[in-house]
């Protein structure tokens, strides 16, 4: 997994906006973020079976903000979907769901606010 020690993923609702896309050329992909992942499931191959029923997947990157002081560590990740129409559905379907205990927060990635 990579770690990020960045903060600001955890915590903050989720508005649904145009998908913000930094891919090169026309591999392009809708960037999906996945939030309040509990440790146990941020593995690549459990997110790709989590989306693989609502589209073509081009990449999973589970993510942390690690906390140097201890405690617990908030885990994340960006889903990287082919499909403009198939990202939408997978957001309307996961946002909100359950995933061992924890509801799982879904939405197109937006830019960080500074």
């Amino acid at each position: 997994a990579v770690v990020s020690t960045q903060s600001g993923y955890y915590g903050r609702e989720l508005t649904v906006a145009p998908p913000v896309n930094k891919g090169q050329g026309s591999a392009q992909h809708i960037c999906v973020y996945v939030g309040n992942l509990p440790e146990t499931t941020c593995k690549s191959c459990l997110l790709y079976q989590l989306f693989a029923p609502y589209g073509a997947i081009a990449n999973v990157k589970p993510m942390a903000n690690v906390k140097p002081e201890g405690g617990n560590d908030h885990w994340f990740a960006f889903v990287n979907m082919k499909v403009y129409d198939d990202a939408t559905q997978a957001i309307q379907a996961l946002n909100g769901s359950s995933l061992n205990g924890r509801n799982l927060k879904v939405g197109f990635k937006t830019e960080k606010r500074k």
